[in-house]
């Protein structure tokens, strides 16, 4: 777990080191870190953690082959953005679909901006946390967010039209800002305190 010198996180430390489980609490506190996170000048590939991100939770996850599809860009996607930020939106939308949905993930370069569109099929629709996350990435970076989705309760809900919900970003490309280099599938694995093992707690194996 990273602490650094936040006591909200050296609390949950202690508390971990005493055996408490303090996963629901770290994923909370992860959600309010990543909504406040301030405008950085540092860039993301966003194509490569986007894919990084997806391959530990398909790693993560025991789910049935399919679930999740991901098309990365052929080409480096860099953005201002800040990492905790965007990997909790990803997770949040693959967080949605599990157990029994499915995602659609992809990336692409378009006029100066980065593209990235999500689509869900999900019982439980949109969650709460996920748009919020997806709108703050937009304002960071002066882009835009678009999304839509269907009802969670009525027509949409049977077995014929199940809730879905789809959101596009816009994100400007920042090509002269310092590039981060992306984190290992293995580190986001094999950390018990990975956004990935935080953000799906509960689905992780």
């Amino acid at each position: 777990m990273q602490i650094f010198d936040d006591p909200r996180r050296l609390r949950l430390s202690g508390m971990a080191a005493a055996g408490a489980d303090v996963q629901p609490q770290l994923r909370l506190l992860m959600l309010a870190e990543a909504l406040a996170a301030p405008p950085t000048h540092r860039a993301l590939d966003l194509s490569a953690e986007t894919a990084v991100l997806c391959t530990a939770a398909s790693e993560a996850v025991r789910r049935r082959p399919g679930w999740l599809y991901v098309m990365p860009s052929p080409a480096p996607l860099p953005v201002a953005l800040p990492r905790n930020l965007w990997q909790a939106a990803v997770l949040c939308v693959l967080r949605c679909v599990l157990p029994a949905g499915r995602a659609a993930v992809t990336l692409q370069p378009g006029a100066g901006a980065a593209v990235a569109v999500f689509h869900a099929v999900s019982a439980s629709g949109m969650p709460a946390d996920t748009l919020p996350l997806l709108r703050r990435a937009a304002a960071l970076t002066g882009g835009l967010c678009l999304a839509t989705g269907s009802p969670v309760h009525g027509r949409s809900a049977d077995a014929a039209h199940p809730p879905h919900f789809a959101a596009a970003l816009r994100l400007p490309l920042a090509p002269h800002a310092t590039l981060r280099e992306p984190p290992t599938a293995e580190d986001l694995l094999y950390d018990r305190y990975s956004p990935v093992q935080v953000l799906l707690d509960g689905f992780t194996v």
